[in-house]
Parts: C-alpha cells; sequence; structure tokens
C-alpha cells in the first residue's frame, strides 16, 4: 500500500482543509456519502446492542445510522470542528478527536467497525486499516468505502479527465497517496488481506450525485472538499476557467426531465473479519 513521502506536511495539509471544508462537505457531499451508508452497515454486521467504532466520521452520518439500529456508537476524527457537526448530526453518538492511525482504544474493543472513505485520506492507509483490526473483537467485521476508479461515465473521471487535459497534476501539494489506489476490487481486496482480515469481500455501490447546475460539481469541491480543492486551487485562473468549463459540458449529459443533474459517483464497500 502506497503511504505519504511526507506523512507530517501531507496530514496537516488534510487537517487544515477539513478545518475549512467541513461545513462545505456537510452541505455538499454528504448527500452524495450517506448513501453508501446502508451497505456499510450491513458488510459490517452492525446491530442493537453492538459496540460500534466509526473512523473519520465525518458529520455522522454513519454515526447517527448505527445508533438508530440500537448499537453503542463511538465515532473518531482528526478535525475538532467536523466533530462538531458530527456531535451536532448524531446526539446520541459519542465523538472523540484522534488519529485513524493510532486508535486510542485497547485492542479488542468493538464488535465491529466502519470507516466511509476514511483510508484514502490518511498519510498511511495500511496503519490506519491494520489499527482498524486491532481494535475489533475476534470474530468482529470491518467494513470501508472507497471510490471506484475515474471513467468517462462518472463524476471524478469528468473532473480528472478536464485537469488532465488543460492543468497540471504535478503542482506543489504535500504528497498524499494515490487517491484511487484501492478503487478497483482486488487491490481493495489486498489491502484487507494484507492487514490480517479473512472472508474478505468487495461489493460495488452505485450512486447518483445530484446536482441543481452544471457547475454545482465544482462548486461542491471548491466548498467541501480537500485533496481535489487543493489541485484545483493550484492551477492558474485561466486553467480553472478551462477545466470548470469542460466538468459543466460533461455533466450536461447527465441532466435529468426535472432538469437535475443525477452524476454517477460509485462506491466499493471492502468488508473483512478478524
Amino acid at each position: 500500500m502506497e503511504s505519504s513521502r511526507d506523512p507530517a506536511a501531507f496530514r496537516e495539509f488534510e487537517h487544515t482543509g477539513w478545518e475549512t471544508a467541513s461545513r462545505g462537505y456537510d452541505q455538499h457531499f454528504a448527500r452524495l456519502t450517506r448513501q453508501t451508508v446502508p451497505a456499510l452497515l450491513a458488510a459490517a454486521r452492525v446491530a442493537k446492542g453492538k459496540r460500534v467504532l466509526d473512523v473519520c466520521t465525518g458529520p455522522g452520518m454513519l454515526a447517527r445510522a448505527a445508533v438508530e439500529r440500537e448499537a453503542q456508537v463511538v465515532g473518531l476524527d482528526f478535525s475538532g470542528k467536523v466533530i462538531k457537526i458530527a456531535r451536532r448530526n448524531a446526539p446520541d453518538a459519542e465523538f472523540l478527536e484522534g488519529d485513524a492511525q493510532a486508535l486510542p482504544f485497547d485492542a479488542d474493543s468493538f464488535d465491529a467497525v466502519v470507516c466511509g472513505y476514511g483510508i484514502i485520506h490518511v498519510p498511511n492507509p495500511e496503519a490506519a486499516l491494520c489499527e482498524m483490526h486491532r481494535v475489533l473483537k475476534p470474530g468482529g467485521y470491518l467494513a470501508a468505502s472507497v471510490w471506484q476508479s475515474p471513467a468517462p461515465t462518472n463524476g471524478f473521471g469528468l473532473l480528472f479527465g478536464a485537469v488532465k487535459i488543460h492543468g497540471n497534476l504535478d503542482v506543489p501539494l504535500p504528497h498524499g497517496p494515490d487517491f484511487f489506489q484501492f478503487s478497483e476490487p482486488e487491490k481493495l481486496r489486498t489491502a484487507f488481506e494484507e492487514c490480517g482480515f479473512a472472508d474478505v469481500a468487495v461489493a460495488g455501490v452505485d450512486q447518483i450525485w445530484e446536482v441543481a447546475a452544471p457547475l454545482g460539481m465544482i462548486t461542491a469541491i471548491l466548498e467541501g472538499g480537500v485533496r481535489a480543492r487543493g489541485l484545483l486551487l493550484a492551477q492558474t485562473e485561466e486553467v480553472q476557467g478551462a477545466i470548470s468549463a469542460t466538468v459543466a459540458n460533461g455533466i450536461v449529459q447527465f441532466r435529468s426531465a426535472d432538469g437535475t443533474y443525477r452524476v454517477p459517483m460509485p462506491a466499493l464497500v471492502g468488508s473483512g473479519r478478524k
């Protein structure tokens, strides 16, 4: 598994980004990423009475849904501003600030662990996955989601395709692990197995991001993203305009009868047993 070549700088970049973008993420991305919640909870066997850890909890969507299943839920994130939003959205869960790569819990503490799109934002994904394995009780399950690979028929394909055409991918940002290193089923499966998980399964989740205008996706990224936002802002103003225009033109193909744009944003959910 690829890790950051400068983990301290990358962590600071991510932390600063989420402290800034937490409200925008809740406003824009949450309506997309909550579509993965049922698959994650099912894959982790979350049920009444289970003690559940939600790593990289973000705005607390998974934590809230697990509480609704009458589980005992602890959510963890490294951003204090994110934690404030999660506490508001899921008042019956417990939330802590902490590092996914060094979880502040004893071994064999949780019946289930879930992680929604978190391992693509940490400097060392292998350390995070192995920590989740450590804190699980024997027989417990981890379920984690990632984005599927960019393609011309999905939103990330449009975005990164436009950057590749008009912009520069080699920009002065702290080096982070490949954002899509787990975006193929076999790669996600291998990551789980390397951290000791058994009965590993990977399933695709079809998701649709509804945006009101052709530039809605760009707006959401600039207001609620971190890595993609950093990539866009590192381009010249002229290049940013060309990227935005190309993405907007590509999104027109997803216009629905009611005038909204239904952009495919497929995900993968990996799961495994300790």
